[in-house]
């Protein structure tokens, strides 16, 4: 008979001495097992494969290690996976994909831009901006004028009024051509004729292109006319006060008739004259004087000899 606390099979109560043990779950393969795994069978160190993929060392043993912190930002990381992968003889694409399934890094995405609506009532209003469109319109002109000479003096009420071509009353609706020193005037080459003209008529400034010019009296500081003429504009210098003087700074663009007469251009084109006598008396001579120098070029260049230039009359 069995005894108690025995089994019919003559084992005790409890105890099995023939328990199979208990199998342990193998651990899961990951990229970084799995290229450390391969570099060893490939009998390669850490810097056998840093030499030949030109990753650093220290990333590839975070890849070994699974420690996805150390590793730089997704794209350059699945590159130092494949260049391993590749070097130790496993599939390049497989393991990135492997890894991209195992890490926590995502790819970059830019952050959308906050697009906010205008407020309207932040905006310069219509009225705002056409007042600074005319406020610099006036800036651009007062400096315009400032750079001509506009400002150098006022303009007083008396003189003769200055006529545009076409206006009523006016003397001429044509510039008189100027005369030039090649063809000089028998009349304004001096002598009674001219002194004629210089007491029975006025001397009328003609603008032939655009000009700016002064009339002054030296004596007083008085500006009878000074501003920008336009082409075909007119002045009449007034005969009070006498001895008026003339500042230009295009001598060439002014033509100058005493008594309905021209007389040769004051100067050149782009020449500044200043200080120069607006009496009949003094122009004609002036004119007299071109006239002699135009005379004694023409005359020295057919001989070959020295010219003597006369001083010009200011």
């Amino acid at each position: 008979m069995a005894a108690a606390g025995e089994d019919p099979s003559g084992n005790a109560s409890g105890a099995s001495e023939d328990a199979a043990p208990e199998a342990v779950p193998a651990a899961p393969q990951t990229t970084g097992t799995l290229l450390a795994a391969a570099r060893v069978a490939a009998g390669l160190e850490i810097a056998d494969v840093a030499r030949t993929t030109r990753v650093p060392v220290r990333h590839l043993k975070a890849l070994e290690a699974d420690e996805h912190d150390g590793l730089p930002a997704l794209p350059y990381a699945q590159g130092f996976v494949r260049a391993f992968a590749t070097a130790v003889d496993l599939n390049g694409e497989d393991m990135c994909a492997r890894f991209r399934a195992e890490t926590s890094k995502q790819p970059h995405m830019p952050a959308p831009m906050a697009m906010t609506a205008l407020d309207e009532r932040r905006l310069p209003s219509s009225g705002l901006v056409a007042a600074s469109l005319v406020a610099l319109l006036v800036v651009i002109g007062l400096l315009s004028a400032w750079g001509a000479g506009a400002f150098d003096g006022e303009v007083p009420a008396i003189g003769a009024p200055v006529a545009n071509e076409g206006d009523s009353g006016a003397a001429s609706s044509t510039v008189p051509p100027v005369v030039t020193s090649e063809t000089p005037d028998a009349d304004v080459a001096g002598g009674s004729s001219g002194e004629a003209l210089a007491r029975q008529g006025p001397v009328v400034l003609t603008a032939t292109e655009q000009v700016w010019a002064r009339v002054f009296d030296p004596a007083t500081d008085l500006v009878v006319f000074s501003g920008i003429m336009e082409v075909g504009q007119r002045f009449e210098v007034p005969a009070s006060p006498p001895g008026l003087r003339l500042w230009t700074g295009r001598a060439g663009a002014l033509a100058v008739t005493v008594a309905g007469q021209p007389l040769p251009p004051l100067g050149g084109a782009a020449e500044v004259l200043k200080d120069i006598s607006l009496t009949p008396t003094d122009l004609m001579a002036r004119a007299a004087s071109a006239s002699a120098v135009a005379s004694a070029v023409a005359s020295g260049g057919a001989s070959g000899g020295a010219v003597a230039v006369p001083a010009p009359v200011q």
